[in-house]
């Protein structure tokens, strides 16, 4: 009966722990996608680049984005969109997120980055930027005839 009765507690405690779980990551998952959508709107570019070059390099481009982000350990993403033409390009780490969009037409392409923080809350200082461009600007140099463009966008005056 006591074996019975041990069994019985075991899965009540099991439940209850189950049931909480669920509870908990309900909650802190509400808490997360307020927290996104709040920071979201004050997200801005820290730097904006244009990158473009003859279309027959694309896969040049996106040989030296990633060995761009490998060596400043930034997890990449290259993907086709449902526009014909036109990729996703998504770089990331712990203080630093580097998003855009490649598209060609005719013969060449443009691929336009933005830096910006991961985390408002923490900027990043002007010189990581300027010098992760830099290094980028090294890396799209190995491509023939490709030029090469960056600009600070001004602040965003509504910030809500």
């Amino acid at each position: 009966m006591s074996a019975n009765r041990t069994k019985l507690i075991a899965l009540e405690c099991l439940l209850l722990g189950l049931f909480l779980g669920v509870l908990g990551g309900i909650g802190i998952s509400k808490i997360m996608v307020k927290e996104v959508s709040v920071n979201n709107s004050e997200f801005i570019p820290g730097r904006v680049m244009n990158i473009t070059i003859d279309q027959s390099q694309q896969e040049e481009l996106f040989t030296q984005l990633r060995k761009f982000a490998e060596k400043w350990r930034y997890v990449i993403d290259i993907y086709p969109t449902d526009l014909s033409g036109i990729y996703g390009v998504d770089m990331w780490r712990s203080d630093i997120h580097v998003g855009g969009v490649y598209s060609y037409q005719a013969k060449s392409g443009e691929l336009q980055l933005a830096f910006t923080d991961t985390e408002s809350t923490r900027p990043t200082p002007a010189q990581f930027f300027e010098e992760e461009i830099q290094d980028l600007r090294n890396f799209i140099g190995e491509i023939p005839n490709s030029t090469f463009t960056f600009w600070t966008p001004p602040p965003n005056p509504n910030p809500n």
